[in-house]
């Protein structure tokens, strides 16, 4: 992350006016001693400047004209897209105030940070990149600046910008997740998997991109998605969705296929609910080892196709093993590492 972009979160945070989402990002950022550091120095400014109210005196055209001259030793051909005066550069001048009286900075350090704001609003391709991921066993539950809500599964992976551009709002998804999208007609919300984009037309809607899978699945439960899929040869093919209806992409064949769903099998992992109809038990102790985050094998491969019908709702790990031992008429032995529990491993009694 850029300085400038840790310096309006803060600020944000410190005057009370920062969102869920922006105070999860600066709570993830404080994990890093740089930033906790420069925190604690931005927090004992903030508050002297409260207790005075003084604002600092800072020149503009000097400021500018230094940080001007630094970008270019840099990049000798850098120039700026347009002239810039300093009221433009005071565009968000209630907050830049707000900046200016919680620090005792060098006044090109201020400038610095209010002049790159400006120029990363208008240069999408200098957006800041942040990325959450989960491990077995956890799920995480964020929201974003704009206030979609996102859920994410197990071994899983979501990369979304610091701040969105001024036409699109895109993140990237590895993994599952649900999401429920703040709507915003002129600003589309796009979840990137692979060759497969999701649009967002008001929505909440779950996408499962697991690496090792050789589908992408895209369920809708509400609202309207417009999906796009890329081919080898590049050509795009769109369809849109309509409530209950899932499309499931085959990686290999680039093919898809449309149909109904059930949505407390698909999308009930994010209220601890796994259904199983009929499952062949190598199917199902994937999703359980995501969820539980303890590893499943089978002794035997020709165990593997024995079924499993099942509705687990807040079920305890035990539990869960104790019904799959039952409903399969195996038996199973435990593996540990330090007194904990690594590996269940099902077999032939």
């Amino acid at each position: 992350m850029h300085s400038e972009e840790f310096l309006v979160l803060a600020t944000k945070y410190l005057s009370k006016e920062a969102s869920a989402g922006e105070i999860d990002q600066l709570n993830a950022l404080l994990e890093q001693k740089n930033y906790s550091a420069l925190f604690k120095s931005i927090s004992e400014q903030w508050e002297k400047a409260a207790e005075t109210g003084s604002l600092p005196h800072f020149d503009l055209t000097h400021g500018f004209t230094v940080l001007t001259s630094k970008l270019q030793n840099a990049q000798p051909s850098f120039r700026w897209e347009k002239e810039m005066s300093s009221k433009r550069l005071f565009f968000y001048q209630p907050f830049s105030r707000r900046i200016a009286l919680s620090f005792a900075v060098p006044a090109v350090l201020l400038i610095g940070a209010l002049v790159l704001i400006n120029v990363l609003r208008q240069n999408p391709a200098s957006i800041t990149w942040i990325e959450k991921s989960t491990v077995m066993g956890e799920k995480s539950i964020l929201t974003l600046l704009d206030g979609t809500k996102i859920t994410l599964n197990a071994d899983s992976k979501l990369k979304y910008p610091a701040r969105f551009g001024e036409e699109l709002r895109e993140v990237s998804l590895e993994g599952e997740a649900y999401f429920e999208v703040t709507h915003d007609a002129g600003k589309p919300f796009v979840v990137h998997t692979g060759d497969i984009a999701t649009t967002d037309l008001g929505t909440k809607f779950n996408v499962s991109a697991f690496p090792r899978e050789q589908t992408i699945t895209i369920s809708l439960e509400e609202g309207k998605i417009e999906v796009s899929a890329k081919n080898s040869n590049r050509k795009k093919n769109e369809m849109i969705l309509s409530p209950a209806q899932q499309l499931v992409y085959n990686k290999e064949k680039e093919t898809s296929t449309v149909g109904a769903f059930d949505p407390e099998k698909v999308i009930g992992w994010k209220d601890n609910i796994l259904v199983f109809e009929n499952e062949p038990l190598s199917e199902v102790l994937e999703p359980l080892e995501r969820y539980f985050g303890v590893k499943f094998e089978i002794a035997d491969r020709s165990l593997a196709g024995r079924t499993i019908k099942a509705n687990f709702k807040n079920e305890s790990f035990w539990t869960v093993v104790k019904v799959i031992e039952k409903a399969t008429g195996l038996t199973y032995k435990t593996s540990k590492e330090n007194n904990e529990l690594k590996k269940i491993v099902f077999c032939e009694k």
